[in-house]
């Protein structure tokens, strides 16, 4: 049963670092290129640098294993964890 747990909390961690990647991506460029239109070119290098900051931060915060915590590294399709060796996925 934990074995069970730990895999569907790797599956949503999966699915949630996705979906920040998505936003991220759309933030880059249409959100430093609009305040960057609206404001000028410096607030809008400042966006990108906070968007890029902000989601470094947040992978490095997020990306874990579920069951012994360390960070997984860039892949985002792990079969186990790279430390402690528990399967993540099928």
């Amino acid at each position: 049963m934990a074995e069970e747990k730990t895999r569907q909390e790797y599956e949503r961690k999966r699915r949630g670092l996705i979906t920040a990647l998505i936003v991220a991506v759309v933030l880059l460029f249409a959100g430093s290129s609009a305040i960057g239109q609206i404001f000028g070119d410096r607030w809008g290098m400042i966006t990108l640098l906070v968007v890029i900051i902000g989601f470094l931060l947040f992978v490095w915060k997020y990306w874990r294993c579920p069951s012994c915590g360390k960070h997984l590294g860039p892949e985002l399709s792990h079969r186990q964890c790279p430390h402690c060796g528990v399967r993540l996925m099928g």
